[in-house]
């Protein structure tokens, strides 16, 4: 085990050919293989990093600059999301299969991913240059979202049964419409892409020294990525208590929280209150940063949220609860002066730019040529998913024995319909079963084409 899935000249290759799709491309079967790219590099990134190898497909991407591609595909599929998929709605494009339109929007979290994966090292985030603007923007909106509608939604989201998800298969889901059906299957992506956002986040503010000057500004008094990272502490949107047992959201699912954990800080929440550390803390940052009496205000509202346990597991952030005892009793110091040019982001404007009015067309377009229904189109797009997630690559680059999905421990059974999850046991199966559905479906349905 731990063999890689693609060779450095591999992995140099398919670094060399990322291009820039436009958005009336997306879909399409030139996208379809540069996913697959992504996909494998991604894979690859993770278990160079876990097998503590040679990373180098964090080195092609950075010496072939294309890691401005990556932000680009990032921004297309969200302008993507709000303004062509809306009039793809109405033209009711899925009909027989929604694998495709599924991938689209599960695209925007490999893309997370792999930023995710080579953003800690200090010469990726050098070599973003300027599309760094649109990445911050990019993670703003979506922090916006984490700290407003999803806060709601974790309010009102009732608690799903597996077995009733069990009987929705057999009988609901014949009845939905293949656009309900896409609805159900991607309604937990915006949260799994939010929370990737703010890893990215994280990854940022540990090298704020090489960040262009105008994007720390923005990050600090443009967007005050300070204050909004306070509510995602406070208020955190990936826990919510259900039959009054609390939950937390991590691994791409809702997993119930045994009391004598509650205290144990998940990847996500160390992610953030490490994003605090560094704003704060960093001396570059404390020179730039303007303390306003709200600003302020929000960040003592963390004094609170310290405890003996949180500090055993970051003790990094004992330097951080000083400083706030520190802002608490005294003014903050005035920010440095000094001028700025502001650099605003392009990426995205310019997507909105040039495709201005013409969403209601290349909807059109799309629903005809890469959202159609012919079955010989289906089984295509099915051969190269199947190819591009064949589980058999991807348990050889597994450094360990395979682990339970939901409780993590030594596994030696599968999920029998997609082969895809290991589990220790039935009940972890069958607790497991709400967050593994989607794939499930997914990579069956793919399967099933590929046989016709």
């Amino acid at each position: 085990m731990g063999d890689n899935v693609l060779t450095p000249y591999e992995a140099e290759a398919y670094c060399e050919a990322l291009i820039a799709f436009d958005i009336k491309s997306i879909g399409s079967a030139k996208w379809l293989q540069q996913h697959e790219y992504l996909e494998k590099l991604n894979v690859q990134a993770h278990v160079c990093i876990q097998n503590d190898t040679d990373e180098f497909v964090s080195e092609s991407l950075i010496s072939f600059e294309k890691l401005p591609i990556l932000v680009h595909e990032l921004l297309s599929i969200e302008v993507w999301r709000e303004k062509v998929y809306p009039e793809l709605v109405k033209l009711d494009f899925v009909s027989k299969s929604s694998m495709a339109a599924y991938m689209v929007f599960y695209h925007e979290g490999t893309v997370l991913t792999l930023l995710e994966a080579v953003l800690y090292n200090k010469e990726a985030v050098e070599g973003l240059g300027d599309s760094v603007i649109d990445l911050v923007d990019y993670c703003h909106r979506r922090m916006v979202w984490l700290n407003s509608t999803m806060v709601n939604q974790v309010e009102e989201r009732e608690f799903d049964d597996p077995a009733s998800d069990k009987k929705k298969d057999a009988r609901a889901q014949l009845e939905m419409s293949g656009t309900e059906l896409l609805e159900d299957q991607i309604k937990d992506l915006p949260l799994e892409t939010a929370v990737k956002a703010v890893a990215v986040v994280r990854y940022l503010t540990d090298h704020v020294t090489v960040l262009p000057l105008s994007c720390l500004t923005r990050m600090l008094n443009v967007h005050d990525f300070p204050s909004m990272l306070v509510p995602l502490i406070t208020d955190a949107p990936w826990t919510r208590t259900r039959n009054g047992k609390q939950e937390k959201y991590y691994d791409a699912g809702w997993h119930e929280v045994d009391p004598s954990e509650r205290l144990q800080v998940t990847k996500t929440e160390a992610q953030v209150w490490l994003a605090v550390y560094n704003l704060v803390q960093e001396p570059e940052c404390r020179r730039k940063y303007e303390f306003t009496t709200f600003n302020k205000n929000e960040l003592l509202k963390l004094r609170g949220r310290f405890n003996d346990v949180l500090v055993d597991q970051l003790p990094i952030l004992t330097a951080l609860r000083r400083s706030l005892e520190e802002l608490a009793v005294m003014d903050a110091p005035p920010p440095e002066a000094s001028v700025v040019v502001e650099q605003l982001p392009e990426i995205r404007e310019q997507l909105l730019k040039i495709n201005a009015k013409k969403w209601g067309a290349i909807a059109e377009f799309q629903k005809a040529r890469v959202f159609c229904a012919d079955d010989a189109t289906i089984q295509a797009q099915a051969a190269r998913l199947a190819q591009t997630y064949d589980l058999n690559v991807l348990e050889s680059m597994m450094p360990d024995d395979p682990k339970c999905a939901k409780c993590g421990e030594p596994a030696a059974m599968r999920c029998s319909r997609c082969q895809n999850e290991w589990y220790c046991r039935r009940q972890c199966q069958v607790e497991h079963w709400k967050s593994h559905k989607k794939m499930c479906n997914l990579i069956c349905e793919a399967d099933a084409a590929q046989k016709k």
